[in-house]
Formats: structure tokens, sequence, C-alpha cells
């Protein structure tokens, strides 16, 4: 231990005064002269000080060992970095330098541990992607744009403009979902049936429900699935038994669907749910839009 830590000192005596440096004071042990030696250069160690007849004695780093910077350490210093968990080797273990890890796509280095980068939730898009060295930042999106996904790399995009497909906005859009867009053709042909099945899954996801809530909706809708699947099963799963639930649903199965939040003591999504419908109401579409 002591060994190791004279080792240190030396090598940050070398950091200490300047990289050009490459002698150093040595007095000779038989005739108390202070000689000037040659420091080691990068890759070598100090096998023997020099002497009055004689330069300093470097060797080569045996595998594994290195040194970094010209030193007069008696022996080369371990590469003692090893990459974990979420790390690859960016430079390997060589005579001149220890072995550099850096963090895989996706973590950042965060107290020597690599930390996977956050990731925005929907109504927030990505206003800097994370790297190796930082994490993501969100940022809320502003109005007129929206982010329907949970990522760490989708920034927020601007709402669709309808009426440049020759559409009216049947549902304006938010921060977490874009303008719905449709005709009165389109709307009375299936009574908005087709908007609800592609846009309740993402009201489901969005909303912040907990996880005990959203199990007791989910056992509902699906009474003869066993018990066990849901209960072990987690938020991402849930949202995908409801969205499959969705899919093959009716549009009266659908308009239900607030009374059925309600009835699970889920009164602020089962509000927001009922004004919704209220303005996807297909009753709009008469001789006076005649779109």
């Amino acid at each position: 231990m002591l060994a190791a830590l004279v080792m240190m000192l030396l090598v940050s005596d070398v950091q200490a005064t300047t990289i050009e440096a490459h002698t150093y004071e040595h007095k000779d042990p038989h005739t108390g002269q202070l000689l000037t030696c040659t420091r080691c250069p990068p890759g070598t160690h100090m096998s023997a000080h020099c002497t009055p007849t004689r330069d300093t004695v470097c060797t080569p780093c045996p595998e594994e060992h290195f040194t970094q910077y010209w030193n007069f350490i008696p022996k080369c210093l371990y590469c003692s970095v090893f990459c974990v968990e979420n790390q690859h080797v960016k430079e390997e273990c060589t005579p001149k330098n220890n072995r550099v890890c850096e963090c895989n796509d996706g973590y950042y280095r965060h107290a020597d541990f690599c930390i996977q980068h956050s990731e925005c939730p929907s109504g927030h898009g990505v206003q800097k992607k994370g790297t190796v060295h930082s994490d993501t930042k969100c940022a809320k999106c502003p109005q007129g744009t929206f982010s329907g996904v949970t990522s760490s790399s989708e920034p927020c995009i601007n709402h669709t403009d309808c009426a440049s497909a020759d559409h009216f906005v049947v549902l304006n859009g938010t921060n977490w979902h874009d303008n719905i867009c449709s005709t009165c053709q389109e709307l009375n042909s299936d009574g908005g049936l087709s908007l609800l099945k592609d846009f309740l899954p993402r009201f489901f996801a969005h909303q912040k429900m907990r996880l005990s809530k959203l199990k007791k909706i989910v056992r509902h809708l699906f009474q003869r699935r066993e018990r066990q699947s849901i209960h072990s099963s987690k938020k991402n799963l849930l949202l995908n038994f409801i969205s499959e639930w969705i899919k093959d649903a009716s549009i009266d199965q659908l308009k239900k669907l607030p009374m059925l939040l309600k009835s699970k003591d889920m009164h602020h999504p089962a509000k927001k749910l009922s004004k919704i419908f209220k303005k996807l109401d297909i009753s709009k579409c008469d001789i006076n839009n005649p779109q």
C-alpha cells in the first residue's frame, strides 16, 4: 500500500511540474554526488537510477501495466480500470495508458455509473439529446406542437394543418396529441369509431393513473382473462390490454368508458373523456358544415 502511494506521488510530481521535464535529481548513494538523471519515457519505468558513468536504466512495462508520463517510478502502474455494466471499452490497456471505458449508447456517466438516458413523457419533447456525458433535456411542448410518445430522442412536432388536406378540426390538438382531422363523410360513415380507436389508446397512455386502478379497468374489460396475468402486469402491458380491447370494441362500448372510469373512482380522466366525446359528436356535420 505504501509502495503504491509512493508511486502515485512520483507520478503526481511529474504532472505538477511539467510534462516536458524529462530529468530528475538523484543523490548517488556511493559518492553523495547530486546527479541529474533522465526520466523514463511513457510505456517504461525506471529499473536503475543513473550513476556518474551511466544514464537511467528504463524497462518496458509488462502486460496489463502502463506509465502515461515521463517518470522515475520503480514499477509500472497496473491497468486497474475495468468496464462494468452498461459500459464498453473505448481504449484498451496499453503500455502508455490505462484502460478507458465509455457508456453504451442510450446511457450517460454519473458518479462512476452509466445511467440510462431519461425519457421525456408525452406532452414533452427532447430539447437536447443525451450524450455519454449528459442526460436528456426535456421541455414541455409549446402551443401549436405536441409529442404523443414517451421517448429519449423525439422532439415536439407541429400540429397537423387540417385545412391543407380539405379536412376540418374535429378536436383541437394539445401538447400531447395532434389535431384530429376529418370530414363529415368520414364521420358519418362510422360514427367517429375509427377516430376514437386511434385516439383512445393515446388518451389512456397519457393519463397519470395508478397501477392498481389500471388493473381494475382491465379486469372489468377482460372478465374472463386469468386474474394472475393481470395481477402481475406492468403499466405498459396493462395499456396494451386496453388498446387490444379498444381495437375490437363497438362505438356504444367506447362511449361507456367515461362511466366505467367514474365507477372505478377515476373522476378526473372520466370528466376529460366525456368532454372529448362531446367534441367528437358528429351532429356538427349538418347542412351548414358540408365537409
